[in-house]
């Protein structure tokens, strides 16, 4: 019977008797294993495999593989092939374009991010991600910002992309690095100031979605009063739930439970899940959007929608009549997310308790929802009446 052949560290049999022969390594804390194949010719390859790895770790000189994908080399072997083990930008810039493009939902712009990313591929492709400093990228967005007078706010877009195509990279285990993280921020002054509906406004843009409605005969033109009817109930679930524009337009029929009153929203900000809680209006307002049986239509024959059959909003795309509205009803500087300032602010005003109004919003800190603190002074100073003396 022949002699089993003597262990060597490192490599191995991957299934024990099979004759399938494998390698392991450690780099930079991780295990990197790479398969050889069948029999003695197998084993003599992953043998010379890791004696060359760990010649290159005792003297220096050469390259380690941060996967078992990429080879090992010594410093001549780097100096005729160049070191194909780099991590370039170009690499990481095609792996996180990839994944926008594969994730529609989640990046719902799908012109600009990779506009800006084929842009970062141009300037800085070739060069080893590791290695890349953040001052270089701050000088680029200098020099572009002034060659073609982009505002604050652009270059900010750019930087943040920057920052996405390295932290794909990370969860990736591609790099361990993120350059532009450290780039600072353009200053934009105050940014967008909040913005809250008040009374008269509420009553006035309500009057234009229902004269909308009404101006539609709902013989002669069922579909057009349908769609009127879908604009007014998307703006009530909106003022009444307080969701963010995708989580409400990504909402599905059943995410919604009518018994526990409550809304699963699987696509948040910040990635997480959370529950919306469904009032009685908010509950009217869905029940009438399921009895108006409308669907999301196909842009065109070649441009399928690809939004999911039960969504609860059948139209997604709400900026041309909400402009239109507020422009009849004469209210400015207001968003559709300000309907979302709206719902914290009122609940604030109406008493409710900062940490209920952190749950309802969905607010990952209690810091988000201090920002309305101000609209409830007698919390703050019947919470100070302990410190009244006792008479």
């Amino acid at each position: 019977m022949p002699r089993s052949p003597a262990p060597i560290t490192g490599v191995y049999e991957r299934v024990p008797g099979s004759g399938i022969w494998s390698a392991r390594i450690r780099v930079n804390s991780k295990l990197v294993r790479k398969s050889f194949g069948l029999g003695t010719k197998g084993r003599a390859d992953a043998i010379a495999w890791v004696e060359k790895a760990r010649t290159i770790r005792r003297t220096g000189e050469g390259v380690l593989p941060a996967t078992a994908k990429r080879p090992v080399l010594t410093t001549a072997e780097v100096a005729v092939l160049g070191d194909v083990n780099a991590m370039t930008v170009a690499k990481l810039c095609d792996e996180f374009e990839r994944y926008v493009k594969a994730h529609p939902e989640e990046y719902r712009d799908q012109t600009n991010p990779p506009k800006r990313i084929a842009e970062i591929k141009a300037m800085f492709g070739d060069r080893d991600a590791t290695k890349l400093k953040s001052t270089e990228i701050e000088d680029w967005l200098d020099e572009i910002q002034e060659e073609r007078d982009l505002a604050n706010a652009t270059i900010n877009k750019m930087r943040g992309t920057f920052s996405m195509v390295f932290k794909h990279g990370k969860r990736k285990d591609l790099v361990n690095v993120n350059p532009a993280a450290d780039v600072p921020l353009r200053d934009v002054g105050q940014g967008i100031v909040e913005r809250f509906l008040g009374a008269d406004e509420e009553k006035r843009l309500r009057k234009v979605l229902q004269q909308k409605i009404d101006s539609h005969d709902p013989i002669k033109q069922p579909e057009l009063r349908k769609q009127a009817i879908h604009r007014l109930l998307e703006f009530e679930v909106s003022l009444k739930s307080g969701m963010r524009r995708s989580e409400q337009y990504n909402l599905r029929w059943g995410d919604v439970d009518f018994e526990r009153r409550i809304m699963r929203l699987r696509k948040t900000k910040n990635g997480k899940p959370r529950n919306a809680f469904i009032i009685d209006d908010a509950a009217k307002a869905l029940k009438q959007l399921r009895e108006l049986d409308l669907e999301r239509r196909d842009r065109s024959g070649n441009q399928p929608n690809k939004s999911p059959q039960d969504v609860v909003f059948a139209k997604a795309d709400n900026k041309k009549w909400w402009q239109a509205a507020l422009d009849e009803a004469k209210i400015t500087n207001y968003r559709w997310h300000d309907n979302r300032h709206t719902f914290c602010s009122r609940l604030v005003q109406a008493g409710v308790h900062l940490k209920v109004v952190q749950e309802a919003a969905g607010h990952a800190s209690i810091a988000s929802t201090m920002r309305y603190a101000h609209f409830a002074p007698s919390q703050f100073v019947d919470a100070m009446a302990v410190l009244n003396a006792k008479r």
